[in-house]
């Protein structure tokens, strides 16, 4: 029964407030949003990430007509693994545009991919899973930084120097450049330590080629290397 209270004669009832269900509330089911997961990748870890994505759908009981077509996805992931290596092993303008290119038409399909699955899925955690991909869990911290994006080198007149320049990254207190003189294998050394996203290195032989790769200090540590770049000292 409500609780009466009397104003000048008259008695009004205070509103009688519902209390919350806190058994339905405990039981009402969460619904999760993919986690696109392509941000700060390599070139390399990208296609690793297509490639899950092909093997875990394939054969589905879930995802029964994936959008877009897994042979599109395996496709643009074997176009993006030979223009890495061609890179890698090569190096060249051509080699790295070709990459770019590569690599974007990648990263196209698993976005809409990632789609398909939300939309599928309805935002059930393990039906997510199924499909290769992660969820964005509530109040979830940023862990490790990514590696470093388009490390590159511009040109320069000074006698030995290679001028390196990169893609900062979100949350990086600073950057540890690491060269090396070999590329089969890398023989990585820590060259220098640097809070902005380009670098001078002298004192390298001129005419020289020398690989160099760099990875992001956080709060949470240092990130994995970049993808290696190859540049000749001036």
């Amino acid at each position: 029964m409500g609780v009466s209270q009397r104003w000048g004669g008259a008695t009004n009832k205070a509103p009688i407030r519902n209390k919350p269900d806190y058994k339905n509330l405990h039981n009402m089911k969460t619904t999760y949003t993919v986690k696109l997961g392509i941000s700060g990748l390599t070139p390399t870890d990208l296609v690793k990430k297509g490639r899950n994505h092909v093997t875990m759908m394939t054969g589905s009981a879930i995802y029964t007509t994936p959008t877009p077509a897994l042979a599109t996805l395996t496709a643009a992931c074997d176009r993006l693994d030979v223009a890495n290596q061609d890179v890698l092993f090569n190096g060249g303008k051509l080699a790295f545009t070709e990459r770019d290119v590569a690599e974007k038409e990648l990263r196209d399909p698993i976005k809409e991919l990632a789609g398909y699955v939300q939309a599928v899925s309805k935002g059930d955690k393990p039906k997510v899973q199924d499909g290769g991909f992660d969820v964005v869990e509530p109040g979830e911290p940023i862990g490790e930084l990514p590696p470093p994006q388009a490390l590159g080198s511009k040109l320069t007149n000074m006698s030995g120097r290679v001028a390196l320049d990169w893609k900062g990254v979100r949350g990086a207190k600073s950057y540890q450049v690491f060269m090396s003189t070999s590329s089969n294998p890398f023989n990585w050394e820590l060259t220098a330590v640097t809070t902005k996203s380009r670098l001078d290195v002298d004192s390298l032989e001129p005419g020289t080629f020398y690989w160099f790769a760099v990875s992001a200090v956080g709060a949470a540590g240092a990130s994995s290397k970049s993808d290696p770049a190859q540049a000749m000292a001036a």
